[in-house]
């Protein structure tokens, strides 16, 4: 039909899409679908039918839209693919913000690490969030990347790997025929000037001279507030297992399993559920803290958003003040590990490795295969040498 608006006015929608074409300009047209009607143009370029919406109808007029859709063709005659110069064009403007917000919606990250993203992201780039990534440059992230180290080298370090993430997914996610985004990772600049911060790995444990301090330093009070004792109870389970700070502050009931007595840890850094026995001593302090609680209630719960122990470094460092002894709640993992290695007889790496859940980094331990009961002896051993040093607590 001639694409005149009384005529376009006149086509009903329809439950199938359905194409009505311009009888003076071949490849002009209109989509129809259940709740809109559309300006087309299509033609073949370089043997592939290519399609691209001109506007909406209403929004210009049917001339308007002709005149539009000639040029169109014309491009397309020449062998110009306008659908991909299109996203290219359009994709150019992708800013910072917006290329964060699909990285999180594709991306399957844990809440601890968006906190992270999102400092980073919305705080450290904050000038940034509106620039298209095509305008960060590898001399900007230089610039930026030395201030911030003058007064936080480490943080300097995590929040520019985090840019760099977010940048390289921008550049896969919205490539156009293969072609990345940009040419090169603008945060690639410093690998190249090698201007990383040196960050030494931290050592800092409890020393088993010390755990009778500590242990005292972990006494409940019954005048401190719930953060406190909470974060206490926190202290004296990750003592015993060795395992990371959010993966024993958001355990449920149902995570503990008295019958066979063991841990299981869903959600881990490695992305592998860890099922680990506990010792004795360790099984009757838990039961205690489970006492009333419902399959889903957390045993470590607060009147926070996510309903666990969560902001916990005030509460670390007043009971570092308690018992005179500064530590972080990683820092007990390393002791773990620490007692582990050094006073635990016949303790194997594969065997080390398997308690602290730490990725397989070579062919022969991918092979064995350990079941959580062998990790038992191991844990028992590792909690009578804490039990040694001190007097049980409750």
């Amino acid at each position: 039909m001639k694409l005149t608006k009384t005529n376009i006015d006149k086509i009903t929608y329809e439950k199938a899409d359905k194409f009505y074409w311009d009888d003076d300009v071949t490849g002009f047209g209109v989509k129809v679908t259940k709740t809109a009607k559309t300006y087309i143009v299509q033609s073949r370029v370089n043997g592939k039918s290519i399609r691209k919406k001109i506007a909406v109808v209403g929004t210009i007029t049917p001339d308007e839209a002709r005149k539009q859709a000639k040029v169109l063709l014309g491009e397309m005659a020449k062998g110009i693919d306008v659908v991909a110069v299109a996203r290219k064009e359009r994709i150019k403007s992708v800013t910072l913000r917006e290329a964060y917000e699909d990285f999180k919606k594709l991306r399957p990250l844990r809440e601890s690490t968006i906190i992270g993203y999102n400092t980073a992201i919305y705080s450290t780039f904050k000038d940034w969030n509106n620039k298209p990534l095509a305008a960060i440059s590898g001399d900007m992230v230089v610039k930026k990347f030395k201030q911030i180290s003058v007064e936080n080298p480490y943080g300097a370090n995590l929040y520019f790997r985090c840019l760099r993430a977010v940048i390289n997914f921008a550049m896969e996610n919205y490539s156009v025929n293969d072609v990345p985004l940009l040419p090169y990772n603008p945060c690639n600049k410093i690998n190249r000037l090698k201007i990383w911060n040196r960050a030494e790995r931290r050592t800092r444990c409890i020393k088993p001279e010390q755990l009778a301090d500590f242990f005292a330093g972990l006494k409940i009070k019954a005048e401190e507030r719930q953060q406190k004792q909470q974060t206490k109870k926190q202290c004296v389970i990750l003592l015993f297992t060795g395992c990371r700070d959010q993966e024993i502050a958001s355990l449920q009931r149902k995570n503990i399993d008295f019958e066979t007595g063991c841990i299981t840890i869903e959600t881990t850094k490695n992305h592998r559920k860890h099922i680990l026995p506990y010792g004795k001593w360790l099984g009757e302090y838990l039961k205690e803290l489970c006492k009333g609680l419902a399959p889903n209630d957390y045993i470590l719960p607060a009147n926070n958003r996510c309903g666990h122990l969560k902001d916990h470094r005030k509460a670390c460092k007043e009971i570092a003040h308690d018992c005179n002894i500064d530590f972080s709640l990683h820092d007990l993992r390393r002791t773990f590990a620490s007692i582990a290695n050094n006073h635990i007889s016949g303790m194997t790496q594969y065997t080390l490795k398997k308690l602290l859940n730490h990725a397989e980094d070579d062919v022969t331990a991918g092979y064995i295969q350990f079941e959580p009961e062998t990790l038992r002896r191991p844990m028992q051993q590792i909690e009578d040498y804490i039990l040694g040093k001190t007097n049980e607590i409750r």
